[in-house]
C-alpha cells in the first residue's frame, strides 16, 4: 500500500473544505479540526472551539462527519454535511442575533444562511419539511450554489477514497426519518416501503403492500420481498417518478426543488467488498410523563415513578404514565 491511509483521507476532507470555503463563504471561515466520529444518530455535527493547542493555548473549532455512511450516500451528499457544518460556524463567527441558538436548535438565521448557499433545511429529509427546530438537517437544492460548486469540485476527479465497509441499513434518526431503511438493494436507495408505492405508481403500490403484507412473517422480512419482487421484474427498480419537488402549500411559497441523485445499489457494494449491516440495537427506553406538571423522565419500562413536582410548583405524590410516541402509535395501529 503506498497511500497512507489516514493522510489520503484528511487531505481529501481538508481540500473540500478550503475549496467551499472559498466558493461558497468567500474565505472568511478560519482553519478547524475536521473528525471522523461513528456518533449513531447523525451524519455529522459541530462542536464550538472543541480543540486547544497545547502550545499557546490557541482553540479550533470542530466539524465531525461520521463515516458510517460514506459508502451508501453520494460524495455530494457527504460533502453536502461538511457545508452544512461549516454554516454552523459562519454562524458562530458573524451572527447578526444577541444570542446564539442552544446547542442542536437550528435557528432561522442558520436556515437563511444555509438556504443562501444552496442548502435547504428541512425535519423530514424532504421538501415540506420544518426549517427550525432540534432535528432539522438539509438536502441539495437542483441547480443551487452548493450544487454548482460541488459538480465543479467533483469535475476535477474529486473523491473520497475511504468509505466503511460495513455502513449501516437504517437512516440516523436526526435524518428526520429516523429508523427508516436505506433501500440500496435492487437501486432503491434512501426511500422507505411507502415511498416506494407512491413513488411507483398505484399498480405497483399495491403490488408492494401485498409483497410486504405476504412476506413480513417470513424468514427475511419485508424489504426482503420488495426486493425479490424487484428481482424477479412484478415491480419496476425505477424510482425517478418519486416526487422531490415541493407540493404547493397554501398561503406559504413553494420550497426549492431537492436535487435527485442516482441510487446506490448493494450489489455494487458487495463487489467493492462492502457489506450494508442491519444497526445494532441499543437498550431501550420508555418515556413517563407526569398528569399533573407533565414533568418527564425516562427509564426501564417495568419501572414505577411518581413526580412530586418542582420547588416552584410541588405537589402530591402522583405516579407518571407511559407516553407512547407518535411512530409507535403508528404502528400499532397498522399492526
Amino acid at each position: 500500500m503506498s497511500a497512507k491511509p489516514t493522510q489520503q483521507v484528511y487531505d481529501e476532507l481538508q481540500k473540500a473544505y478550503e475549496f467551499f470555503n472559498q466558493e461558497l463563504f468567500d474565505g472568511r471561515l478560519p482553519p478547524c479540526v475536521i473528525t471522523l466520529q461513528r456518533q449513531h444518530d447523525t451524519y455529522g455535527y459541530f462542536s464550538a472551539n472543541q480543540f486547544q493547542s497545547r502550545a499557546g493555548g490557541v482553540q479550533a473549532h470542530e466539524i465531525a462527519l461520521n463515516p458510517s455512511y460514506f459508502a451508501v450516500r453520494t460524495i455530494h451528499e457527504t460533502l453536502s454535511v461538511l457545508v452544512r457544518e461549516m454554516v454552523s460556524l459562519d454562524q458562530l463567527l458573524n451572527t447578526k442575533r444577541d444570542k446564539l441558538p442552544r446547542r442542536r436548535y437550528r435557528n432561522t438565521e442558520w436556515a437563511d444562511m444555509c438556504e443562501g448557499i444552496g442548502l435547504m433545511p428541512t425535519s423530514t429529509g424532504r421538501p415540506g419539511g420544518r426549517r427550525v427546530g432540534d432535528n432539522v438537517q438539509t438536502y441539495v437544492i437542483d441547480g443551487g450554489p452548493f450544487d454548482s460548486a460541488c459538480s465543479r469540485l467533483v469535475d476535477e476527479d474529486f473523491t473520497l477514497s475511504w468509505v466503511d465497509r460495513f455502513p449501516p441499513k437504517t437512516l440516523p434518526e436526526s435524518s428526520g426519518a429516523g429508523g427508516d431503511e436505506l433501500l440500496v438493494d435492487a437501486g432503491l436507495s434512501a426511500f422507505t416501503v411507502d415511498d416506494a408505492g407512491d413513488a411507483l405508481g398505484a399498480e405497483s403500490g399495491a403490488l408492494v403492500n401485498a409483497t410486504v403484507e405476504a412476506g413480513a412473517e417470513g424468514e427475511g422480512g419485508a424489504l426482503e420481498a420488495v426486493f425479490a419482487a424487484v428481482e424477479s421484474g412484478e415491480l419496476s427498480s425505477d424510482t425517478s417518478a418519486l416526487d422531490t419537488q415541493p407540493v404547493p402549500v397554501p398561503g406559504k411559497p413553494a420550497p426549492p426543488p431537492m436535487k435527485r441523485y442516482e441510487p446506490v445499489r448493494v450489489e455494487e457494494l458487495q463487489q467493492q467488498g462492502i457489506e450494508p449491516r442491519e444497526a445494532a440495537k441499543g437498550a431501550s427506553k420508555t418515556t413517563f410523563q407526569c398528569p399533573i406538571c407533565e414533568a418527564k423522565t425516562w427509564g426501564k419500562p417495568t419501572l414505577r415513578v411518581a413526580c412530586l413536582g418542582s420547588d416552584d410548583t410541588p405537589h402530591e405524590a402522583e405516579q407518571m404514565v407511559v407516553v407512547t410516541s407518535k411512530r409507535a402509535k403508528a404502528k400499532a395501529e397498522a399492526s
